[in-house]
């Protein structure tokens, strides 16, 4: 079930990277998610990289959520909430993005590498 929640954290932010991309324009933490999220898949292929991709996960979970209450802060500026339809999508994005990247704290961390024990 791991292997399902890491493909959708790693493809729903990309996603999200994308839209920021074309919403936002041309910057460096886009891109820095857009390879969070690559990292994350690949950490189902290269077990070596599992512990540090859970804990990005993580954080990229937590990084979503404080981006949604800062642009819910942004729409409130004036005292009337006012966000564009591009705003909704990337608030909807975000929120996929901080679901499935905070469902990482309940992911299995494996320490070491398990050893079966054979019986003599």
């Amino acid at each position: 079930m791991t292997l399902v929640f890491k493909w959708l954290f790693g493809l729903i932010t990309v996603a999200t990277s994308g839209v920021s991309l074309l919403v936002f324009g041309l910057s460096w933490w886009p891109l820095v998610f857009v390879f969070l999220g690559l990292f994350v898949i690949a950490s189902n292929y290269w077990q070596s990289i599992d512990y540090i991709a859970t804990l990005l996960a993580r954080l990229g979970g937590v990084l979503a959520l404080l981006g949604i209450a800062l642009l819910l802060i942004a729409a409130n500026v004036g005292s009337s909430f006012h966000l564009s339809p591009s705003y909704w999508v990337m608030i909807g994005l975000m929120s996929l993005m901080a679901v499935s990247g905070c469902s990482g704290f309940f992911w299995a961390l494996s320490l070491e590498p398990s050893t079966s024990k054979q019986e003599s």
